[in-house]
């Protein structure tokens, strides 16, 4: 069972890849379109981990 679950991430992250590579191919306003809007579509992912390490290095180590 647990391999299957395995084989099946792996099977998705590499679709997500083809995909990802499919949309930098047809999107029409270059790199900076693309990074746009994959930062705001996963915005709620990678910002909780962004304002932990700004909240560690400005309250609490205050540098």
């Amino acid at each position: 069972m647990g391999a299957y679950i395995i084989l099946g991430a792996i099977v998705f992250v590499f679709f997500f890849l083809i995909y990802l590579l499919l949309d930098f191919v047809m999107i029409k306003g270059g790199a900076n379109q693309f990074w746009d809007k994959w930062v705001k579509n996963t915005l709620w992912i990678w910002f909780p981990f962004y304002a932990l390490q700004r909240l560690i290095k400005e309250v609490i180590l205050k540098k």
